[in-house]
């Protein structure tokens, strides 16, 4: 037995244990490159992963600086900057919505990526590339704002969607209104202020219950009308019902919370405010007798500047219908083509006085130009005191502004010409050299026609042109219409 054991260990074993490490060695041989590619492929995705990290503090790095920057931003000049700087894409388009089409306000772009001035649902969902650039745009949310992205690769936009949506948000708040801007300290230095405001009924109604909280600390402000229908709440905490305020000779109401009751120079002080509140909410509306009166009398100053000269007769009524058919082929809303039409029929009010004998002269001297230049800017004095209500006093200033900057008063260019102002300037170009005059007769149509092609991203917005072009057979229709009234 111990023979046999010794002959084992020193024998058999030793080979046992050679062959077997033989076999290893053959097997290590053939699948050593498995081995190295599995280090190889460890390191990889080791360093993968760290890079992600690494990417992913820098992330959350700058993002931090973005909330940062975004808080102590009170400046519009310095929100529109930071909005074409960002670090996505090459380059920036920021638009705003006006109707059912979105304009260009400003961009970072170069000449070489082709900018569209406006866009409209339909083309901006089909506005996939421009140039050697990929383009996305994000909508803020509620689809006020638009931003056009142009960029070499693809964007997912799904990553910065909360960060432009917020950076928006404070575009928009230093764009509208602002309570804080009113001097609250004193009714009456607040009454002059809010009479100087032109604004509509629904930013009048925030301003007054703003104005009411504010300068009074409560805890909660209602307006609502006398049957209880809400119509405006400011509320910072919950508290009792102090009071109901009537304002005269108006369908509404206010309901005042707070801790505190009120005191008898409180209830004064802010029932003379909302009284005086009241007389403003009478002419808030298109039904308001003396707004009525008002615009009652210019159209017949209109009517009488186009009696004194019998080459304006129908002057207004023809640009007027140009201007509303192509603010309908530009998709704009129903109160903008409402705005255009009234408008187009002010558009000259403000060729009053010593200005009106000057418009039958083949040429002026310096001096008679300079004065005929500032009719647009009378009339958008004239028509200031419905400003509130009908949106017209940007037509009436920009009516003779020329997409290429040289036009009247402001010389505007571009995009800063209000899309209303260039539709009217178009209308009132058309009605111009189709017009006989004591020193030429007038073109026909297609003259016209032709006239306005040639000035296209001159004198008017192509896409201005374009929407007339589309229209110009209807016009014609409807022009001789009027003309043989």
């Amino acid at each position: 037995m111990l023979e046999e054991s010794r002959y084992f260990f020193n024998y058999e074993l030793p080979h046992i244990i050679e062959t077997n490490l033989t076999l290893i060695n053959q097997f290590l041989d053939s699948i050593w490159w498995v081995f190295f590619g599995v280090s190889i492929l460890f390191f990889i995705g080791t360093m993968y992963f760290f890079r992600k990290y690494v990417n992913k503090r820098e992330e959350f790095i700058k993002f931090d600086k973005f909330f940062d920057t975004i808080s102590h931003m009170r400046d519009l000049n310095k929100e529109e900057k930071f909005l074409l700087h960002l670090d996505i894409s090459k380059y920036i388009a920021l638009y705003q919505k006006r109707g059912d089409t979105y304009i260009l306000i400003d961009s970072n772009a170069d000449s070489d990526v082709g900018i569209p001035l406006r866009l409209s649902h339909m083309k901006m969902q089909k506005f996939k590339k421009s140039g050697r650039y990929n383009v996305s745009y994000f909508l803020n949310a509620d689809k006020s704002y638009m931003l056009l992205f142009f960029s070499k690769g693809k964007i997912k936009l799904d990553k910065y969607k909360g960060h432009l949506n917020l950076l928006l948000t404070y575009y928009e708040k230093s764009v509208g209104f602002k309570e804080e801007s009113l001097d609250t300290n004193n009714s009456n230095n607040t009454t002059l202020s809010l009479m100087k405001l032109h604004m509509d009924k629904t930013e009048f109604f925030k301003f007054l219950v703003a104005l009411i909280k504010e300068s009074t600390n409560a805890k909660g402000v209602k307006l609502l009308t006398k049957d209880g229908e809400l119509i405006f709440e400011k509320i910072v905490e919950p508290a009792p019902l102090q009071k109901t305020f009537y304002i005269r000779n108006t369908p509404y109401k206010l309901d005042f919370y707070d801790d505190k009751e009120l005191d008898f120079n409180k209830i004064t002080q802010i029932g003379s405010f909302i009284d005086l509140s009241g007389s403003y909410i009478m002419n808030l509306d298109e039904n308001s007798e003396m707004v009525q009166n008002y615009i009652d009398l210019l159209k017949l100053t209109n009517e009488a500047i186009e009696l004194h000269n019998p080459f304006y007769k129908n002057h207004a009524r023809i640009v007027q219908a140009i201007s509303v058919e192509v603010a309908k082929s530009l998709f704009l809303s129903q109160e903008e083509i409402d705005a255009i039409g009234l408008g187009a029929l002010l558009h000259d009010i403000g060729m009053v006085g010593d200005l009106l004998s000057l418009v039958d002269k083949d040429k002026l001297d310096n001096t008679e130009l300079d004065l005929i230049k500032q009719h647009p800017v009378i009339g958008g004095i004239m028509v200031e005191p419905i400003a509130h209500i009908y949106n017209i006093t940007d037509i009436i200033k920009y009516h003779h502004e020329r997409f290429d900057g040289l036009g009247y008063p402001f010389k505007l260019r571009g995009v800063e010409i209000p899309i209303s102002a260039g539709v009217v300037a178009l209308g009132e170009f058309y009605a111009g050299i189709t017009s006989d005059r004591p020193y030429r007769k007038g073109k026909t149509h297609e003259e016209a026609v032709e006239e306005i092609k040639k000035v296209s991203n001159i004198f008017f917005d192509e896409s201005i042109v374009k929407a007339f072009l589309d229209v110009s057979e209807r016009l014609k229709i409807k022009i001789e219409k009027i003309e043989n009234e």
